[in-house]
């Protein structure tokens, strides 16, 4: 059989989204609120639309340890504002899990097996990685973020600081992703 030809997209994106213990409810709340509210809303709609191709694919994963990993919702094609609001409405309707410890650099590896497998051709390629904490399992943080930048990919940092830094927290977590996470 021959090979189907993948999709051309404006941008493969993959949310890595934080649901380790050291989210609070609150914090746990305002991520899946966000990204609900941001693929329903008309600004994101109008930038899908303007792309070059006005078409994205994106995907939807919560972790927390390295070997802790779950896709809320699997690789999607959104060219319209009814997809995104379907995107939405997965985002919303997923069960809440949460997991020990904080991997970032899990995250990203798998932020990457995920882009390498989307099937779909991406003109760019890029992981949101949202959390509270730093890397505290898995591999060196700098090193997982270095080899997916080798690739290509393009790493935002969306670090949460809602709550006063506790024990083992870091006050600066926005310069420690800017530092350790963010690139491209």
């Amino acid at each position: 059989t021959r090979a189907q030809t993948p999709v051309e997209v404006d941008v493969a994106l993959v949310l890595a989204v934080d649901i380790s213990y050291s989210m609070d409810l609150d914090e746990l709340a305002l991520q899946r609120r966000g990204y609900v509210e941001a693929f329903r809303s008309k600004i994101i709609h109008d930038a899908i639309a303007r792309g070059a191709l006005g078409k994205i694919a994106v995907t939807y994963f919560e972790w927390a340890g390295a070997g802790i990993q779950y896709q809320i919702a699997p690789w999607t094609i959104i060219d319209s504002p009814a997809l995104a609001q379907n995107f939405a409405g997965q985002l919303e309707d997923a069960p809440l899990r949460r997991g020990r410890r904080t991997s970032v650099s899990a995250a990203i590896d798998n932020s990457v097996r995920l882009l390498e497998e989307s099937g779909v051709e991406a003109l760019r390629r890029v992981m949101d990685i949202s959390g509270d904490g730093p890397n505290n399992d898995g591999r060196p943080v700098t090193q997982a973020r270095d080899e997916a930048l080798a690739k290509g990919i393009r790493i935002n940092g969306l670090p949460i600081m809602l709550k006063r830094p506790g024990y083992m927290d870091l006050e600066d977590l926005d310069i420690y992703y800017e530092e350790c996470v963010i690139g491209g």
